[in-house]
């Protein structure tokens, strides 16, 4: 009898003790760490409610982070709507090497942690120069990021970053009429600022956020959110949404003057494309069309494609060093001279389509003017129609014809979401710029979130 007794008191001590402590629910974030360095996450915390699910009263001010050994990594709550509390579209961001686990409690009085910021923020001539020990970048009022200082290098070294490019059909009627209107084309930095705020310095990154608009294309709106990590990632997501109709020709999200102002001799190295519409004209393949320009570095017995930043090698029609070409991973432009790159890394490995129409009018890379393009790119050049592989493909160029095939289309309530990671990185050669972000990509593209 004294034995059940006391069997019952222990499990009603056991209980009690859970009760104090309280419950936790926890995430796992993990990658490869095939580059050894660490990588910057950013979740938000509707995403992390859906995961917990409704039957627990989660306490977000507890939130932890720790990595493989056990250990508190520092990071931050960006409160983007800034209500001073934790909102569902709010985000938590850190970085990590290959493990995190994110723990976050039912117990009422844990608060959130508290770790030293790592950044200086200094307002200068209506932007904001935001700086650690290794690097210094300019925020603008549109949210654009500017690197000016990377280590022992100071100048134009990266620009723009989040920077878009949009043309197509001021004020058209085409929906009434059949008329497209005036074609116009302009960059982000020229839009209207809506809105633009800089959080504050954490101990993990600086975020701002602008929402643009334009005169040019009424219902385009644009919301850019960038998050700068204190490794010199810079993370920056592209929302758009319309609320109207909205006739598009270009929507590219570009990085200006990827090292080449700092070094006219850096190179352009990216992964051999899958896909480019010369080499489908000319009935040949990438890599022999690299290789007829002398444009094709092996390393650890793969091709690459590296040739020199500010030229256009050659290019079979247009002025672009290539245009109609599938997006990969990664792409950036290496100084042998300083030991430094910038490059542009893709989140998630991009599809090729097989089907040509469907190819043009998704997605694709452009190289041009110094500048890295990614996204709709829908002039047809008349070189369309010479080849066999474009011919027919679409229709010749008129008003009915752009309307009804070229030109992309958005209405109200239409949203699309670009993400992308632009970053300056050291490397001692070509040869480890493309091993280095070969393994960083991998790390980036490998992150994967579990209960």
């Amino acid at each position: 009898m004294k034995k059940k007794v006391l069997t019952g008191i222990v499990i009603f001590v056991l209980v009690l003790a859970a009760n104090v402590l309280g419950a936790t629910k926890e995430f796992m974030v993990q990658t490869s760490s095939l580059s050894g360095t660490d990588v910057p996450y950013v979740i938000s915390f509707s995403k992390m409610l859906e995961m917990v699910g409704d039957n627990f009263e989660a306490n977000w001010y507890s939130i932890r982070v720790y990595d493989e050994s056990n250990k508190e990594l520092p990071y931050q709550i960006e409160d983007i709507d800034m209500n001073r509390k934790i909102s569902a579209g709010d985000r938590l961001a850190f970085m990590f090497r290959s493990k995190a686990k994110i723990v976050v409690s039912d117990d009422s009085d844990m608060d959130l942690g508290e770790y030293a910021p790592v950044f200086n923020i200094e307002e200068k001539d209506g932007a904001y120069m935001v700086s650690t020990d290794k690097f210094t970048v300019k925020v603008d009022n549109h949210a654009l990021v500017s690197f000016i200082k990377y280590g022992a290098n100071e100048g134009t070294l990266f620009n723009e970053l989040g920077i878009v490019r949009v043309a197509g059909w001021s004020m058209n009627t085409y929906y009434t009429d059949g008329k497209l209107g005036k074609h116009e084309e302009n960059v982000s930095a020229s839009f209207d600022v809506q809105s633009f705020k800089i959080l504050q310095a954490g101990p993990v990154c600086v975020t701002a956020q602008a929402l643009m608009t334009t005169k040019l294309f009424p219902g385009y709106n644009q919301e850019l959110t960038v998050h700068i990590f204190k490794n010199g990632d810079v993370l920056t997501e592209n929302r758009f949404f319309f609320t109207n109709y909205v006739s598009l020709m270009k929507l590219q999200l570009m990085a200006t003057a990827p090292v080449t102002s700092y070094d006219e001799g850096a190179v352009h190295i990216l992964p051999m494309f899958r896909k480019m519409i010369w080499t489908d004209q000319l009935n040949s393949t990438p890599y022999e069309y690299w290789l007829e320009r002398n444009a094709v570095k092996m390393v650890d017995n793969k091709p690459y494609i590296s040739f020199a930043a500010i030229d256009s090698v050659k290019p079979f029609w247009w002025g672009a060093a290539y245009i109609f070409s599938s997006m990969e991973s990664w792409r950036a432009n290496f100084s042998e001279k300083y030991s430094i790159g910038a490059a542009e890394i893709l989140p998630v490995k991009p599809m090729v389509y097989a089907d040509m129409e469907k190819f043009i009018n998704g997605d694709t890379w452009v190289y041009e003017s110094r500048e890295f393009r990614d996204g709709i790119f829908r002039w047809m050049p008349d070189e369309f129609n010479v080849y066999e592989s474009t011919k027919d493909v679409f229709l010749p160029y008129s008003d009915e014809n752009v309307g009804n095939q070229w030109m992309a289309k958005f209405k109200a309530n239409d949203e699309l979401t670009y993400t992308r990671i632009y970053s300056m990185f050291d490397a001692k050669n070509t040869e480890d710029a493309v091993r280095y972000l070969e393994n960083r990509t991998k790390d980036i593209q490998g992150i994967k979130l579990s209960k």
